[in-house]
């Protein structure tokens, strides 16, 4: 750490009055780019936002901080220390300045530069990412519509398209409510290495990482509590890299309500994202099937697949009725992984990595592999069929 980091910290330490303010902004003026990017990427932003005031009578050291960070020495920020700029505003109350400011911020990046400042963004813990940042912290119509006529005319990625992975938690990622043939809370076998693979393409070289978020029908609060522990708890379960998109308290009621909620939440990431693809990965126990038939009606241009994982043994009809419709209903991942490679979405490699870990998986649950040949007779034909001719997925 640099001394005018040192020294900008201790000058938040405690109360700080003008005179403090007045320091900091001088030492933040008169810092070479290195260092001002040192400060920035580690100092509490959010903290360094809040403690400097304007006054009714006397200096408007907010405001000079803002023009000084955001416009006059914007260009010589590294990307970290533009988030961090940006994070330490959505911290408090997000003034009219601000929302502007951050506004400009993001006007000022195209293509692979703004695609990796959006996706850093997302990465925020709690409330803060880049869904909070543009659809709850700015309130403004007018600026909110600015940034995203912004994301629709200069997002882009250099080659092929990607795709973005949205999922469901509860019986998608984890055992909790209707998947009854794993213990509550497990991690079911395979997914995160279907994750993985999705991440990485069709080609295991993809342009960015992290396209992961969670897209779930537990309530949010304003502190950002319930995605914060969320977040914690999928970490420490091994997901990695991943962004949460909550619902509320009231649309917990039904499946329709839980459903709605969903498709809104993808309609703004939608927006947020126009440069990549989507796919959606679900179960049948809540409402996620509804959610794929609404998402692959209202952006069939742009979401390439809705995988769900069936925990209440939909019947052969049913299943092909959905089908036809480009929604997927698989027994466990790696019959997910084998559609999703035939689809162009996922590498040969991939599809073997997920048929490993999904080996190694149901082998830490308790009588895994009776339940799992239970209730999954085609996950040895498919792995029977990748072993022997590896062609036939290429």
């Amino acid at each position: 750490m640099g001394a005018t980091l040192d020294l900008v910290n201790s000058l938040l330490d405690g109360p700080t009055g003008r005179r403090d303010e007045k320091q900091i902004l001088t030492l933040l003026r008169e810092a070479p780019a290195g260092e001002l990017n040192d400060v920035l990427e580690n100092v509490d932003a959010a903290k360094l936002f809040d403690d400097m005031d304007d006054r009714l009578i006397g200096p408007d050291n907010e405001t000079a901080l803002i023009e000084l960070l955001t416009r006059t020495r914007r260009h010589e920020l590294s990307m970290a220390a533009q988030v961090a700029v940006i994070h330490g505003m959505q911290g408090g109350a997000t003034s009219a300045a601000m929302e502007g400011a951050i506004r400009d911020m993001l006007l000022a990046h195209t293509g692979n530069d703004l695609t990796h400042l959006k996706n850093t963004l997302n990465l925020a813990k709690g409330r803060h990412d880049l869904e909070g940042l543009v659809f709850a912290d700015i309130d403004d119509d007018a600026i909110r519509a600015e940034i995203l006529d912004h994301f629709a005319a200069s997002s882009s990625l250099e080659g092929e398209r990607q795709a973005k992975t949205l999922s469901d938690i509860d019986d998608t990622a984890l055992a909790k409510i209707h998947e009854t043939r794993y213990p509550r809370g497990t991690v079911i076998p395979g997914i995160i290495a279907f994750y993985e693979a999705l991440d990485l393409g069709p080609r295991d070289a993809p342009l960015s990482r992290g396209d992961l978020t969670f897209v779930t029908a537990r309530p949010a609060d304003a502190l950002g509590l319930m995605k914060s522990y969320s977040r914690e708890s999928l970490t420490k379960a091994g997901f990695a890299d991943l962004s949460i998109m909550t619902g509320s308290i009231f649309h917990l009621a039904t499946h329709d309500a839980m459903a709605a909620k969903k498709v809104a939440n993808i309609a703004h990431y939608a927006t947020l994202f126009p440069e990549y693809d989507l796919v959606f990965v679900g179960d049948s126990g809540q409402g996620d099937i509804a959610v794929g038939e609404q998402i692959l009606q209202a952006h069939g241009d742009v979401v390439k697949a809705v995988f769900i994982h069936d925990v209440v043994a939909l019947d052969a009809g049913r299943r092909a009725e959905l089908a036809a419709k480009g929604i997927w209903v698989v027994d466990t991942y790696v019959g997910a992984a084998a559609k999703a490679h035939e689809l162009g979405l996922i590498s040969e490699a991939g599809v073997q990595r997920v048929i490993e870990l999904f080996e190694r998986d149901r082998d830490h649950v308790e009588h895994s592999t009776d339940l799992a040949l239970r209730f999954d007779p085609s996950y040895e034909k498919i792995s029977r069929r990748f072993h022997e001719n590896p062609a036939e997925f290429a």
